[in-house]
């Protein structure tokens, strides 16, 4: 194994990077490392933000004088990092609403980070940088971070309206601050980015692109663009030539797939030789899938398990990667389903879909 204990992995949506996220954690473990995955999604985020506020201390301490009561309801969920306050904005509203209140709520979310101008964006996302590699310095842990410095970084400055040079100078400074973790970089990407557009399409519908420009249409990335999903499709574009850019300009050791052929048995061997891991055969288990349909009554949930296929509550289909004789991951997730008698426990990390919050149990409702 290199010297990294940072793997970035970038590419556009619908590009593998998951899916070859988890083959790595995997093969890492296989290896002996000690290794863990940070979805691009999981909240609470090491280095990005999702539905999470920010607040200084003065804005901090202004908010508790205002709800005294979240003093003790914050309290050890509060994340910090550098002079700043995280908060869970999620973990509020989907557990704790009827003690913190709508309007405590309602007031918080004006710290939504998502929100800010991206002056000051730019500046809280150092303060967390700097946090996370403090932390991983002095560890032999070995993260995964799924579209970090790319893909959040380059959605945030598009959107704001920011030029390509104002990007490259900020993924600059997170390059500084990350440079102790002697990162690597592995980039896939298509040829001709519309590939990829045409793809995502195939992979999730038009729908999901029109969600997503419904979300941002306000920015002023999009005010002399089309609407729905063709402005979308723009931004992708625009995306994609950055991307491009940014990876050659990449201090760091770097590999770039290019995955217009489809050939993955090629490129997870290139993969594994570029982080120089050895293919570790997978233990051989009898396996028999706890196949049946699962509920949680608290989330009011359903998942299913038909074969090795795992339906989540949404009705998304991911594979079921077989650890044990009663472990077991998810191809594209880092989550570990583990059976318990007649029930499931999930664990892994708490993405924004709430059926995978951490130690979720769903019992067994029909074989």
């Amino acid at each position: 194994m290199r010297q990294t204990k940072l793997i970035l992995m970038e590419g556009l949506p619908s590009t593998g990077k998951s899916t070859n996220a988890g083959f790595i954690i995997d093969k890492l473990e296989r290896n002996g490392h000690r290794a863990r995955w940070v979805h691009e999604v999981a909240r609470p985020h090491p280095t990005l933000f999702f539905f999470e506020a920010a607040l200084d201390e003065t804005e901090y301490n202004t908010y508790i004088s205002r709800y005294p009561h979240m003093a003790s309801i914050l309290g050890q969920r509060v994340m910090k990092y550098g002079s700043l306050y995280g908060i869970d904005l999620l973990e509020l509203e989907w557990n704790q609403l009827e003690v913190v209140g709508k309007d405590a709520l309602h007031n918080l979310k004006q710290y939504d980070v998502w929100n800010y101008s991206i002056d000051r964006y730019a500046q809280i996302a150092v303060e967390k940088w700097v946090s996370f590699v403090s932390k991983l310095i002095g560890s032999d842990e070995v993260v995964i971070l799924d579209s970090s410095i790319f893909q959040f970084q380059i959605y945030s400055f598009l959107l704001a309206g920011k030029s390509y040079e104002e990007l490259r100078n900020f993924i600059q400074k997170l390059y500084d601050i990350i440079t102790p973790l002697h990162p690597t970089l592995v980039y896939y990407y298509r040829e001709n980015t519309n590939d990829s557009i045409d793809f995502l399409v195939r992979e999730r519908g038009i729908r999901f692109l029109e969600r997503i420009w419904e979300r941002d249409r306000n920015r002023p990335y999009y005010k002399d663009r089309p609407a729905g999903s063709e402005g979308y499709k723009m931004l992708l574009s625009d995306y994609g030539e950055y991307a491009k850019k940014l990876f050659d300009n990449s201090p760091c050791p770097k590999l770039a797939v290019e995955i217009t052929e489809g050939n993955w048995s090629e490129y997870e061997s290139s993969l594994l030789e570029f982080l120089d891991i050895s293919y570790v055969q997978s233990e051989q288990h009898h396996v028999m899938y706890p196949e049946g349909q699962y509920y949680n009554d608290v989330l009011d949930q359903t998942i299913e398990i038909a074969g090795d296929c795992f339906i989540t509550p949404g009705g998304g289909r991911k594979r079921i990667m077989p650890k044990s004789a009663t472990k077991f991951g998810l191809n594209d997730l880092p989550v570990t389903i583990e059976v318990d008698g007649g029930s499931l426990i999930l664990t892994g990390e708490q993405l924004t879909d709430r059926w995978t919050t951490r130690g979720t149990v769903f019992g067994k409702i029909w074989d």
